[in-house]
């Protein structure tokens, strides 16, 4: 039974859905978080100020906790490339030293970063092709839980709002269409085939908290559809009155996979159908922007890589 939850990196962007769906479906839970994207903590729930490095810290927290959801990560390529050693302390050995000290429940966030540059549907068993070191050190974590009671989830790009506390992030390739269809009117696409998986950053939350106790571990991929980028320009286009510039240019990132969920579905850990559609994400940050409610969607603070970069520059991140 869930006696209490703790929440690794629980203000971030994946956090603000966990931890709504938490609240709703009455489950006890706490925040431990370093805070590297806010400068406050505002949702009415537990929270304690944390990183996840500091050992001793946590060592002492852990026996209050029946199950763990970790979220806790540098994200994204680019971000994770800043600083190498730091990301390898953060995504990986973080997650050997929560893998050898906590008996309880894990649910983990992986990515499907990992299978790199593929042309067929991929499962959880194919060939791995790890392309940054972001999703190198997300594919070693997974190694250290295999053997736990953990249930890991190679999530496809998140996309849409998390919640009405945690910043939204502008680096997700629909979110990021979105802002740049209305702010400049027209969208750029360099080549266009490659595909990726998608899935509403509120459906992970759902999933993770609906997934808590079931007895089920192991690996599974997450998404609730996959598209090619120039058919997304075209779902954004259609909602926005955008227009769209196509090049012949390659896109510098070279990750081009879509995933099967069949395991997941066989599994019952949740129903694509039932999941938010693309064009509800789109239409969701579209709406937001035209309200007005973002100032500047070029504003450094929704981009992991710009953000942890001023951070480290002003030696506020080390």
């Amino acid at each position: 039974m869930i006696k209490k939850v703790l929440v690794a990196g629980g203000a971030g962007y994946i956090g603000g859905a966990v931890t709504d769906f938490l609240i709703k479906n009455k489950i006890k839970f706490t925040v431990y978080d370093s805070l590297l994207y806010e400068h406050q903590y505002l949702k009415p729930s537990e929270f304690i100020f944390g990183d996840i490095r500091d050992k001793n810290k946590l060592k002492k927290l852990l026996p209050k906790y029946s199950h763990i959801i970790w979220l806790a990560a540098i994200v994204g390529d680019a971000a994770c490339q800043i600083n190498p050693p730091l990301t390898v302390a953060i995504n990986q050995e973080s997650v050997k030293w929560l893998a050898e000290n906590f008996k309880g429940r894990i649910i983990f966030a992986s990515t499907c970063s990992v299978y790199g540059k593929h042309n067929a549907l991929l499962d959880e068993n194919a060939p791995l092709n790890p392309l940054s070191l972001y999703a190198k050190t997300k594919l070693a974590a997974e190694k250290f839980l295999k053997k736990k009671n953990a249930l890991i989830l190679r999530l496809g790009t998140a996309f849409g709002l998390s919640d009405y506390f945690s910043r939204l992030r502008m680096d997700l390739v629909v979110n990021y269409m979105t802002a740049n269809a209305l702010t400049k009117g027209f969208l750029t696409v360099f080549g266009g085939n490659q595909w990726r998986p998608l899935i509403h950053v509120k459906d992970i939350g759902k999933i993770m908290v609906d997934n808590l106790d079931k007895p089920i571990t192991g690996i599974f991929n997450l998404a609730s559809t996959n598209i090619q980028i120039k058919e997304l320009a075209k779902k954004v286009s259609q909602i926005t009155a955008c227009k769209i510039k196509y090049t012949a240019q390659k896109f510098e990132d070279e990750r081009n996979y879509h995933v099967s969920v069949k395991k997941a579905k066989k599994a019952k850990i949740f129903n694509p159908y039932e999941c938010i559609t693309i064009e509800g994400g789109i239409k969701e940050v579209a709406d937001l922007i035209k309200s007005g409610r973002i100032k500047y969607t070029e504003n450094d603070i929704y981009f992991n890589e710009r953000h942890i970069s001023n951070l480290m520059k002003n030696g506020q991140f080390n």
